[in-house]
């Protein structure tokens, strides 16, 4: 999938897709793998920026494919494209504005759910929609556009104001719903293929305590369950049901 002149590379989530790559070639010494380490490709260069400045040069003086990092949680090859230029962002993860009034933070795309989170807990706010685990990176998580175990929430773009991405041509865009919203929904699900998000502003909520209550029930129960009793209930914050693995007619449902 390629963007432009630029040609922005972004495999999109399916392991049958790395049977086309070609394999790492012996003595390639830069090298990329996913958390599992059993994906790793050749790139043919890898940078961590901490500035902004740093990743629009490195998009406009390179002339071929690029790849975005993140936690590398992404699995099956999707973390990097064999021969390209590797942007990993990881080091740019700082916070940049925050407003306990207004309930709202912007942040650098590299930066992790747990940071922001470490972050704005002493003012009792906590993150409007996250993904379940807490170590994904926030530009990651955009470019999938993550949902996470929130009742009636939807994805992690309902929670999102703004943000500022570069394009291929090193242009910087401020994007939100209303302001260059093609580029916004775009980018918000877009695998990368955009450019790069740079930050994110994030709308916060109030910190609550919760209470985990979880019942077993036959799988054929939980539709009239989960409409009674989840659905439309504002007391439920978080919901999941995990059906077992060795009896498929028996669910567990948790909130």
């Amino acid at each position: 999938m390629y963007c432009r002149e630029k040609r922005f590379l972004f495999r999109i989530l399916s392991i049958s897709l790395t049977l086309f790559l070609p394999p790492v070639l012996a003595g390639d010494t830069t090298e990329i793998n996913d958390i599992t380490q059993l994906n790793p490709i050749a790139v043919q260069r890898i940078i961590s920026p901490t500035s902004l400045d740093e990743i629009i040069n490195a998009i406009v003086t390179h002339q071929g494919p690029i790849a975005i990092g993140g936690g590398r949680f992404s699995m099956g090859g999707q973390t990097a494209t064999v021969g390209a230029l590797h942007i990993d962002m990881r080091n740019f993860n700082q916070v940049v504005r925050f407003s306990k009034e207004q309930k709202e933070i912007t942040v650098q795309s590299g930066i992790t759910w747990r940071k922001i989170q470490e972050h704005i807990d002493p003012y009792g706010l906590s993150l409007s929609i996250m993904q379940t685990y807490s170590n994904f990176t926030v530009g990651g998580s955009l470019s999938v556009n993550v949902h996470g175990r929130y009742n009636g929430q939807g994805p992690l773009v309902y929670s999102v104001k703004s943000i500022r991405i570069v394009l291929p041509n090193g242009q910087l865009v401020e994007a939100s719903p209303r302001r260059n919203r093609e580029i916004f929904y775009g980018a918000l699900g877009g695998y990368g293929a955009l450019g790069v998000i740079t930050e994110a502003t994030l709308m916060l909520t109030e910190n609550v305590k919760v209470e985990r209550q979880s019942i077993v029930m036959p799988l054929n129960q939980y539709k009239k369950f989960f409409f009674e009793n989840i659905r439309h209930n504002t007391n439920v914050i978080f919901h999941n049901a995990d059906i077992f693995p060795t009896a498929f007619d028996t669910v567990r449902a948790t909130s």
